[in-house]
């Protein structure tokens, strides 16, 4: 049952609050997610269905919300692993749940902290994460550029998230 006033809009003074009284809780800067229309959709959606639910009843469904995503990216990006070097190769992404000390709990992948909302950030950590871990754990440095021969650099940008070449900083591809 919903247990708020929900027809208003995402740009509505009750959304806004219970943003901003979730991001004073946990961890996260909710508030500077709505520039992100897939956060938006998201949060609204989370919204509209629970009302304005206290930071502790969020916080599992922020959390499933990026594991999803983390997962997703993950299966996607070892696909590509395995096409390029012919490696097959094991990530988890772990998930912890919420604690007194991390009221929003944790999803990691290798040892990057999965914090995003919008699917493009979360798609960027986790290509860190899983970079980072390759590199640690396999000895492996993938991607590389095609024209350098060199890592590529995990990153946010306009389209989505994407990998850039450390030389000079030209896109060479999106990460999923």
């Amino acid at each position: 049952m919903i247990t708020t006033d929900t027809s208003s809009d995402p740009e509505g003074q009750e959304f806004r609050t219970w943003l901003r009284a979730l991001s004073e809780v946990l961890d996260t800067d909710l508030e500077s997610a709505r520039a992100s229309r897939d956060a938006v959709a998201f949060l609204w959606a989370a919204f509209v269905e629970n009302g304005a639910m206290p930071p502790s009843y969020f916080a599992p469904l922020l959390g499933a919300h990026r594991q999803a995503h983390a997962r997703r990216a993950v299966t996607a990006l070892l696909r590509q692993v395995h096409a390029e070097t012919g490696r097959r190769l094991d990530v988890p992404v772990r998930y912890s749940p919420p604690t007194v000390r991390q009221p929003e709990g944790a999803v990691r992948v290798g040892p990057e902290s999965v914090q995003g909302i919008d699917p493009s950030d979360i798609h960027a950590e986790v290509a860190e994460g899983l970079q980072c871990l390759l590199a640690d754990r396999d000895r492996l440095v993938w991607p590389l550029c095609p024209d350098h021969r060199v890592g590529l650099h995990a990153t946010r940008a306009v389209s989505g998230a994407v990998w850039v070449c450390s030389v000079s900083d030209h896109t060479v591809r999106r990460i999923v």
